[in-house]
């Protein structure tokens, strides 16, 4: 006999909840385990009895069913999350599903038949991650590696973009995430003219699958994979929450081996949420005093977070400039150890921003090519660390 599926209905109005147990009645595959009717009783009862499926009334007294869903999803990831609107999903009501991490939701209006095949539908989803199957078992191990900084002007997007380019001449299964929402400069350096980007996932509101992700992904001579950040001006970085940045990490390391993120602004939840989400961070500094210092505390911050230290890569940019600080002045500065020193060369720099063309394939025998080559074959892995299950709350300083 087929174990029914389980739900809980979280609403609070007695007669919706009447109405929707009727429903489901009628289907010797679906029990009702559990009823709710305010925030508090949901999430003792959700996190309780873990139900397969949550119906959860957008209104919900008194914090909002969007809010204690987010808050079930962290604390029992086997129940699937299903909203009921009082009102059509507006493009506002959709953003706000996305920052929570929902993508099922159903109306009053939905017929009976509907509102069944679609918790069929996520109760199936939500087991298939749930069990790992011998394909998951099987398939390559994946690393994800964010590029941050404690302040612009680092060179952080262009080393980011250099060593994603590097990553591809070892695998094919590599890609870049712009995640610097203010304008990402990824597309550009690229030579890049891309149809859509990441600012596309939010106003189609479907969730994250392969057909989305195909559409907002290009892909570069190199054989690259780059999904690219919204133009300038044109995207409130706000509306990328970590759950959403989370969650498109997590599809992302399924499908690739390795994934390289840009980030923007160091406070940004969009750039927490590839820290949180990555086998390896890389700090990228300059290498004069004012940014060192900033550094040095971006570095204590990190560490202060609960990111891990042995995560934490440091790169020292624009190395052999006139009157320069020497390498183990440096580390002495930062308090931390430098994995890599990368030459100044600005007219290399230049000449490949400008015509859109990677140096360590236009020239691959310079010494700032030689130095982001040998540190991609570094970062070429045996074996993938687990990402970190922290969740970091700490907000960087500007």
């Amino acid at each position: 006999m087929t174990t029914p599926i389980t739900v809980m209905i979280a609403n609070s109005q007695f007669a919706e909840r009447e109405r929707l147990k009727k429903q489901l009645a009628t289907h010797a595959g679906i029990e009702v385990v559990a009823e709710a009717q305010n925030d508090r009783e949901c999430f003792d009862l959700a996190t309780r009895l873990h139900p397969q499926i949550l119906i959860i009334q957008d209104e919900l007294p008194v914090l909002g069913g969007l809010n204690i869903a987010e808050q079930v999803s962290e604390r029992s990831s086997e129940t699937g999350i299903i909203l009921m609107l009082s009102n059509p999903a507006g493009e506002e009501m959709w953003h706000k599903m996305l920052r929570a991490g929902i993508r099922d939701f159903i109306t009053r209006a939905t017929p009976a038949d509907l509102v069944i095949e679609e918790i069929r539908r996520v109760a199936s989803a939500r087991k298939s991650a749930q069990t790992p199957s011998a394909a998951n078992i099987e398939k390559p191990k994946s690393l994800i590696i964010t590029v941050a900084a404690p302040r612009g002007g680092t060179g952080k997007t262009v080393i980011a973009t250099n060593l994603a380019v590097a990553l591809a001449t070892h695998n094919e299964k590599v890609t870049l995430l712009d995640l610097n929402l203010a304008g990402g400069d990824v597309a550009v350096l690229l030579d890049l003219m891309p149809q859509r980007t990441l600012g596309d996932l939010l106003p189609t509101f479907v969730g994250i699958d392969d057909d989305i992700m195909s559409s907002v992904t290009a892909k570069h001579s190199s054989g690259l994979s780059v999904i690219p950040a919204p133009l300038s001006g044109t995207f409130d970085s706000a509306v990328m929450s970590r759950p959403l940045v989370q969650n498109l990490l997590r599809y992302l390391r399924d499908r690739y081996t390795y994934t390289v993120a840009d980030t923007g602004y160091p406070n940004l939840e969009s750039t927490l949420a590839a820290m949180d989400s990555s086998d390896i961070i890389l700090v990228v500094v300059g290498n004069d005093l004012p940014r060192l210092r900033d550094g040095k505390q971006y570095l204590k911050n990190l560490i202060a977070a609960n990111y891990p230290k042995e995560r934490i890569r440091v790169i020292v940019n624009r190395t052999g400039v006139t009157k320069e600080i020497p390498g183990k002045e440096v580390e002495a500065i930062l308090e931390f150890p430098v994995t890599a020193q990368l030459p100044n060369d600005d007219e290399l720099v230049g000449v490949s921003v400008n015509l859109g063309q990677p140096f360590v394939i236009s020239a691959p025998h310079k010494p700032l090519s030689r130095v982001l080559k040998n540190l991609a074959e570094s970062l070429v892995i045996s074996s993938t660390p687990k990402p970190p299950k922290h969740k970091s709350a700490f907000t960087f300083f500007a």
